[in-house]
């Protein structure tokens, strides 16, 4: 754990693939941040467009002031590049900023460090999810339905910001990271196993900005969206919750749920004229 009143370093993973079009503006925040105790991990799975050119000028004008760290690795779906990321950072806190997102203000970082410093033992934040569309801002506060309970909050849907979201590196390890089965939401298992043990600090605030275009993975269409939506209720039966009640595995409610499915399947056994 970071000890008080230190600066903790900031891990910032970014992961391309022909990301020219927004690349440019999320690397430029970066540039901007007035807190400069920074690394940053680039993970490209091999662009064929303009994206590697951007990459190469980024740390030429930058590698003086930061650390820099460009890999690559074959093309296995975003999980699987922000896990390959994370295995290089060495920072007390990550932070995944993507490709065609951007840091909202120039103290973004600044302020997050911030309550890591104050709140030496904390895991991870949330803020408020910020998105751009057609080049307006659109604040989504909806850390004020976290804060209420956040255990059921978070077990009714997927409203943790990933681009608004910090954690201690060694808690994105130990709780498994990022799921790469494409049948699951990539962040949504990792929020719901951290929570467990550690509630986050919510704070009703926004660095991130997210950017709705028509490449986007999870909105970049009424389909993708749908896709993710279903992507979502798999991962809570994945991971053994149920939305609004919020009940685990380990819980006795789950146990007498369980006795019952098997009986129900049991009971519909009988009628199965297909073994007669």
């Amino acid at each position: 754990m970071t000890k008080k009143n230190s600066y903790p370093m900031i891990s910032i993973i970014t992961c391309t693939f022909n990301s020219e079009k927004f690349l440019e503006k999320a690397l430029e925040s970066i540039q901007k941040q007035t807190y400069k105790n920074i690394e940053h991990i680039i993970n490209d799975s091999y662009s064929t467009d303009k994206t590697l050119e951007i990459i190469k000028t980024y740390i030429q004008q930058n590698e003086k002031e930061y650390s820099i760290k460009f890999i690559q690795s074959p093309p296995s779906g975003v999980a699987n590049a922000l896990n390959v990321a994370t295995k290089e950072a060495t920072g007390d806190i990550i932070h995944y900023l993507h490709s065609d997102d951007y840091y909202f203000k120039k103290e973004s970082l600044e302020e997050a460090a911030s309550y890591f410093i104050k709140n030496p033992n904390l895991v991870w934040l949330t803020g408020n999810f910020l998105i751009e569309i057609r080049g307006k801002k659109i604040a989504i506060p909806q850390t004020h339905l976290l804060r209420i309970n956040p255990e059921k909050a978070l077990s009714a849907m997927n409203i943790v910001s990933h681009e608004n979201t910090f954690m201690r590196r060694e808690a994105v390890q130990e709780y498994g990271g990022f799921n790469e089965d494409k049948n699951f939401v990539v962040e949504y298992s990792l929020w719901l196993k951290l929570i467990q043990d550690h509630k986050p600090l919510i704070v009703d605030d926004e660095f991130t900005v997210f950017i709705i275009h028509k490449g986007s993975t999870s909105t970049g269409s009424v389909f993708k969206f749908s896709k993710a939506v279903l992507r979502a209720f798999k991962t809570q039966r994945k991971e053994k919750i149920f939305p609004l009640i919020g009940y685990y595995e380990d819980n006795n409610f789950y146990y007498q749920y369980k006795k019952i499915v098997e009986k129900v399947k049991e009971f519909r056994s009988l009628f199965d004229f297909e073994n007669f």
